[in-house]
């Protein structure tokens, strides 16, 4: 089994028991910030951090590998855009790096999320590159060069008014116990998953309860979405890290849905705080 095949959470758990006998090489701090990095950087991936990617932004090709309606909302000013989920991704990528030269640089939600890693990985592992993998995230560019990154197609000139606080978002939030007794007790609960497939396993989180919309199918999304605004069902969504809901919160509210909340720190915190006790 190659570690492609593997789900996410097993293919960490799977390098994991690898390098547990390795020297750490990276740094405590860096260990806290980008988990990923110790991991992926076993399979030739190298990361950039936020200041040296924006010195060498103009002579790199930046590739977004998160959903398109994630990209729509928010992305790097200049960023192509090739789902990690394409089937064709690295055709995809070879084509922009012909095109545009290298290194190729791929980023995603950052930290928690580990889709540019496994970007980077694949590019890797088809020939292409050189290639690096920016792990701090898209909310880290636009809060550090909002002039730099495109919300909705333009760029960013007033992050304060333009951007959901941090204050909007949190008071969405939902603590794992209090999300699963939602679960429990509303039986009108409209409950979505929104992970996209690259992230799915088999395991059903709430008996089969949950609604499958990952964020890449955006027809199934807002055919579920209206159905639950017309019906008055509130929303309970999660996704894997708590991560994809920030930029789904956007296009909530530009479909005029307030009745919703998600779960915090998606599905790998309710393991983490559920599933382990």
């Amino acid at each position: 089994m190659t570690f492609r095949s593997l789900s996410p959470r097993l293919a960490v758990m799977a390098l994991c028991f690898g390098l547990a006998a390795a020297p750490v090489v990276a740094s405590a701090q860096a260990f806290v910030e980008f988990p990923g990095r110790s991991l992926y950087e076993r399979f030739g991936v190298d990361a950039v951090d936020l200041f040296d990617l924006r010195g060498q932004l103009s002579r790199s090709t930046v590739i977004d590998v998160r959903p398109r309606l994630e990209y729509d909302i928010l992305h790097i000013e200049g960023a192509h855009h090739v789902p990690l989920g394409a089937p064709d991704f690295e055709d995809q990528v070879r084509a922009l790096e012909e095109q545009h030269g290298g290194p190729l640089v791929f980023y995603c939600n950052g930290r928690e999320s580990y889709m540019s890693y496994r970007a980077a990985a694949r590019a890797n592992a088809a020939g292409l590159g050189p290639t690096q993998a920016y792990d701090a995230g898209v909310a880290d560019w636009a809060d550090r060069y909002p002039g730099l990154a495109m919300l909705r197609g333009e760029p960013i000139e007033d992050p304060e008014t333009q951007l959901n606080t941090d204050e909007a978002f949190e008071a969405r939030l939902l603590d794992a116990d209090t999300f699963a007794r939602r679960v429990r007790n509303d039986d009108n609960a409209v409950v979505l998953d929104v992970r996209g497939n690259e992230e799915r396993d088999e395991i059903s989180l709430f008996a089969g309860r949950e609604m499958s919309a990952p964020l890449e199918n955006i027809d199934t999304l807002n055919r579920i979405l209206g159905q639950a605004n017309r019906d008055g069902d509130a929303l309970l969504i999660f996704d894997q890290n708590g991560q994809q809901v920030r930029w789904l919160q956007y296009h909530l509210e530009e479909r005029g849905i307030e009745n919703y909340h998600f779960l915090e720190g998606g599905l790998q915190q309710f393991y983490d705080e559920v599933m382990t006790r």
